[in-house]
């Protein structure tokens, strides 16, 4: 998937192009579930990077959590790929990496993105394992990167036979 740095926003449900070091954030609070939600697309320094991530933070975590109730829930890295164009890079949602193991992995990833925006702009904290489910299932037989021609056999029919030629 490649596209304008502009369209890139607008699939990320930014709406406009950041500048550098700028970041475009959303935020949610679930009083009833105890969750913060922080979402955000940052322009890198040098207008060079893009990246989008979902956290959680978690009121009150386990005493055994080590992450000290904090989740990453996605994260995006898109890189320019030639002139004007962008393309992603990374992608990982809760923690596990998603390069090139679904088919269409690169927009997959951004409608996750912005299907999580938009619950969250409306004032939902979306399930995520719903949204995994919904928006990054691989309804594409072989998934990315594994289509193809990886192990078939070669058929049994010789060239000449083809052509009608025999044996003399």
């Amino acid at each position: 998937m490649r596209m304008a740095l502009k369209e890139l926003m607008d699939k990320l449900g930014v709406g406009r192009v950041l500048s550098p070091y700028e970041t475009h954030p959303w935020f949610h609070y679930d009083a009833e579930k105890g969750v913060s939600c922080s979402a955000e697309v940052r322009m890198g320094p040098r207008s060079d990077d893009v990246e989008a991530e979902i956290q959680f933070l978690l009121d009150n975590p386990a005493e055994d959590d080590k992450t000290g109730g904090r989740e990453q829930i996605a994260w995006l890295r898109i890189e320019p790929a030639a002139a004007n164009e962008w393309t992603t890079k990374a992608m990982r949602v809760r923690a596990e990496d998603y390069h090139n193991k679904i088919h269409n992995w690169e927009e997959k990833g951004c409608n996750f993105f912005r299907a999580f925006i938009e619950a969250l702009q409306m004032g939902v904290l979306p399930d995520v394992d719903e949204l995994i489910e919904k928006e990054l299932d691989d309804d594409n037989f072989g998934g990315g990167g594994k289509r193809g021609r990886v192990g078939r056999k070669s058929p049994g029919i010789k060239p000449g036979a083809l052509l009608g030629m025999k044996k003399m």
